[in-house]
């Protein structure tokens, strides 16, 4: 079981868009962010933003402090999902990694951490009885200019391991 769930800017700013951070809440109750992960959800001045920053101040999204440098891993991860997986790194075993980019996920893997995504986390939501449709929620998603798809949700449902 995992004792430390990392979000990567991607999960906050798609749920915030969809005012649906209650979702990973009630999934979580406490997830963890680095400093770059909490600057690149604020970046712009706009009702996300907001949202995220309201859930920092109740608490269950916590900015984490990172250990060591904050610079890429590779030139095609971004700074927030670098420090993302080397947060998840100092405690593998127990950690779970919240990220939807393709390329950090796969690199992500490749290093042995549990990986899960938004659409994972609809689908969950749904079968909790938290939301109605993760489909609706993925369409909404969408129409406000996240990058996913419903075919997604379908291998997701049909995927018989429980993380990826």
């Amino acid at each position: 079981m995992a004792r430390v769930v990392i979000a990567d800017a991607g999960l906050l700013i798609a749920f915030a868009g969809i005012d649906g951070l209650f979702i990973p809440r009630a999934l979580f109750s406490r997830i963890c962010i680095t400093a770059s992960v909490r600057d690149e959800c604020l970046v712009a001045e706009v009702v996300d933003a907001q949202r995220i920053t309201a859930s920092i101040r109740d608490g269950w999204l916590a900015v984490e402090a990172g250990s060591g440098e904050s610079v890429p891993l590779t030139p095609s991860l971004g700074l927030g999902e670098s420090d993302s997986i080397r947060l998840a790194l100092e405690d593998q075993e127990h950690s779970l990694l919240i990220l939807d980019d393709r390329l950090a996920r796969r690199y992500a893997l490749r290093k042995g951490l549990n990986v899960v995504g938004s659409v994972r986390l609809l689908d969950l939501a749904e079968r909790r009885g938290l939301i109605q449709s993760a489909e609706a929620s993925i369409k909404q998603m969408s129409d406000v200019g996240y990058r996913v798809s419903i075919a997604l949700l379908e291998q997701v449902r049909t995927s018989p391991c429980g993380f990826h």
